[in-house]
């Protein structure tokens, strides 16, 4: 009985303590934080989930006077059921979207093989030269950005970095989307601080 008791306690204390945390991670998620952004920036990177990032990036690319962009590799497959040979690549619909923006080509530098996750992303940056490269803007959405935050961090890349995020007009628990990003990155941050690359570890479930 003294057993069963103490194992309900442990089991209650840890129950605390994931309650705590999560409601702490839930906060720290949906904190719309106000950076004051540079005037200027070497370059902009946009991490791959959402092709609004590369419309925000081409306009971010001439208002803050950036040499690159630095476009996400993601080989994912768009498709167009309509039309198979209009089916896409992930990061060729970015690509099309920059291109339409006037800017030249040779500006643009693709990043990774096939990128599947933030991870992938600041693994891949990180074999880069960055040697001209002292501070750039990091273009993804708000619920996204602590946990970006977190895995650039521990990069420990030499350049500075910042974010940008498109503004919401509106509570995150009021939309059913919003909500599941969320608790979806909130998990996701778990799972990268327990097994950092979880990718691989899901592999083998």
């Amino acid at each position: 009985m003294i057993y069963f008791r103490r194992l309900l306690e442990i089991i209650g204390l840890i129950s605390i303590i994931f309650f705590g945390s999560t409601v702490y991670l839930i906060n720290q998620i949906t904190d719309e934080r106000s950076t004051v952004l540079n005037d200027n920036y070497d370059a902009i990177i946009i991490l791959s989930g959402n092709f609004d990032r590369a419309s925000r990036a081409s306009r971010l690319y001439f208002d803050k006077k950036a040499k690159y962009i630095y476009l996400s590799r993601e080989n994912a497959i768009i498709h167009d059921y309509s039309n198979s040979s209009k089916s896409k690549k992930t990061y060729e619909i970015y690509l099309n979207i920059i291109n339409k923006n006037d800017i030249d080509r040779k500006n643009i530098i693709l990043y990774g093989i096939d990128n599947k996750s933030t991870i992938d992303e600041a693994r891949e940056l990180k074999k880069l030269d960055f040697i001209n490269i002292s501070s750039v803007l990091i273009v993804t959405d708000i619920y996204h950005i602590y946990r970006a935050n977190k895995i650039f961090e521990d990069m420990n890349f030499e350049f500075k970095f910042d974010f940008h995020h498109q503004k919401i007009s509106y509570n995150w628990y009021e939309n059913k989307k919003s909500i599941m990003i969320v608790l979806s990155e909130v998990m996701k941050y778990y799972l990268y601080n327990i097994f950092e690359d979880f990718d691989v570890y899901l592999d083998y479930m």
